[in-house]
């Protein structure tokens, strides 16, 4: 795979960007105004990418960009099975947990040689099992009560994709309440611990290797809790469900083989919500809510692999954050919800892009020569109003933004969507405050803007507007030529602690 600085459009973008003006200008460029310019359908996701700082020449070279570098032919790579991940020796599999139909439905999955659609049907079928028992009140605890408190124990991927799908879709929870926790404060635990009685509280411990230190602190405390409450030490494993890729320390550790959901080692930690490490949302929200979570990635993934680059949403998502973080300059990408629900959405992609694309080696271990990844920051769009939209509007720094928004928040607020539209407007066209004495109200615009919109917020415009942004960060990695599916850089920072605390 050739190395980006090689590629012909790489090199005629960078000369391209004297046609549009590099960094943030006074003078914004402005887009075509065309009908349907860079407006784009992908499942349940409308897209309005034409406030962005490019033009038709811009957008050819970037779809050549991304043809040069190999884009679709590593998509087909991922999908089919292929090592994609080298430096773990991994595939990175988590769309065939979302495809439907069971194993007669779908084609061979082969992962050195193995036939992986049985083990992903028995594994779905687990997870229901465990999920119905629980929903329905068989499941029954050391003391013989049904579940009414579910505390998610995992951090990172497992604690992240949990915590978001729950707060998204808690309109459509009618299970045992959850909760999802991961600090290693015990703090944190304790205030959770402090809305539940051990009689009737169950655990599900979310870890990939099982080995994370603040998942198993914390899963050790809550057995001290249940301990401490007086219930049968011979019944407290009734209390534990393990969900991970190393089911035998899981049973080391106290829980029963029948009490263990395993998923494969192709599943990459930021992906975990589309494993087994989803139980507590099948919990909460029933089996119906999953599958439509599943549907909507499953349309995107389609959708992604198909489509025209110039209608390819998560194509055009990560090319476009190419063209500003290497050819304009940017180093930052606001995301801004405009739906309380999805507060923690930001914090969801922190993870999701800055993990999987901070990196400074290359696919073959050579340094970089480009920038890769950014700093993804943001928040419920009214509060980042009375935050920090101050900078993107009249700050110096090029600061692309993100900004998402649901039809049927016009009949709860309707200042919520309009509020949406209006940052979006000033962002890109500017304007002048006439309270404000001479240069201080000007606002200089010029700030790419994606407005991305869906009906509803459901599990379906969910689930597919999270593989939206996974497909951008692959996109963005094959440009650069990196491994998005390692995080090598974590683990020095885990063994230095492990060293100090003794």
């Amino acid at each position: 795979m050739p190395r980006p600085d090689t590629l012909p459009a790489w090199q005629q973008l960078f000369a391209h960007r004297e046609v549009v003006g590099a960094g943030r200008t006074p003078s914004p460029h402005r887009t075509p105004g065309e009908p349907g310019w860079l407006r784009v359908s992908a499942g349940p996701l409308q897209a309005d990418l034409s406030r962005h700082r490019i033009d038709v020449r811009g957008l050819e070279l970037l779809c050549e960009l991304a043809e040069q570098a190999g884009v679709q032919t590593r998509v087909q790579r991922m999908l089919r099975g292929d090592i994609v991940n080298p430096s773990e020796g991994r595939a990175a599999l988590h769309s065939a947990l979302r495809a439907p139909g069971g194993s007669a439905d779908r084609p061979p999955l082969l992962l050195d040689g193995r036939d992986l659609r049985a083990d992903i049907d028995a594994g779905i079928a687990a997870q229901a099992r465990i999920a119905g028992e629980v929903r329905h009140g068989i499941w029954r605890l050391a003391s013989g009560a049904p579940v009414r408190r579910i505390v998610n124990l995992g951090i990172g991927g497992s604690d992240l994709g949990p915590a978001l799908a729950l707060d998204a879709l808690a309109t459509q929870a009618d299970g045992p309440a959850c909760v999802c926790v991961s600090d290693l404060d015990p703090r944190a635990l304790a205030a959770a611990l402090a809305q539940c009685d051990p009689a009737s509280t169950l655990f599900i411990i979310c870890s990939k290797t099982f080995g994370t230190l603040e998942t198993l602190a914390n899963a050790a405390h809550a057995r001290d809790w249940l301990r401490g409450a007086g219930l049968p030490e011979t019944q407290l494993h009734r209390h534990f469900i393990a969900v991970t890729a190393a089911p035998e320390r899981a049973a080391a550790w106290g829980v029963p083989t029948e009490q263990c959901l395993a998923f494969g080692e192709w599943v990459g930690g930021r992906y975990s919500l589309w494993s087994a490490v989803s139980l507590v949302l099948q919990i909460a929200c029933g089996p119906q809510v999953l599958h439509s979570l599943h549907r909507g990635a499953h349309l995107i993934d389609m959708h992604f692999a198909d489509a025209e680059p110039t209608t390819n949403l998560p194509l055009l998502m990560g090319l476009l954050g190419v063209w500003y973080r290497n050819v304009l300059g940017a180093q930052t990408q606001a995301v801004l919800p405009y739906a309380w629900p999805l507060r923690q959405l930001p914090a969801y992609l922190q993870q999701l892009e800055m993990e999987s694309l901070g990196k400074r080696v290359d696919l073959d271990g050579q340094p970089v020569a480009w920038d890769t990844g950014g700093v993804i920051f943001g928040a419920a769009g009214s509060h980042a109003q009375h935050a920090f939209m101050q900078l993107l509007h009249q700050g110096t720094l090029l600061l692309p933004a993100d900004i998402i928004t649901f039809d049927e928040s016009a009949a709860l607020e309707p200042a919520l969507n309009a509020n949406a539209l209006a940052q979006a407007q000033v962002l890109h066209t500017g304007g002048h405050v006439d309270a404000a004495p001479g240069a201080h109200g000007n606002l200089p615009g010029g700030q790419p803007v994606s407005l991305i919109s869906s009906a509803r917020l459901d599990a379906e415009s969910l689930g597919a507007l999270l593989a939206c942004y996974e497909h951008k960060v692959f996109t963005q990695a094959c440009v650069w030529h990196i491994n998005p599916f390692d995080q090598w850089g974590v683990e020095l920072g885990k063994q230095v602690a492990r060293r100090l605390a003794g």
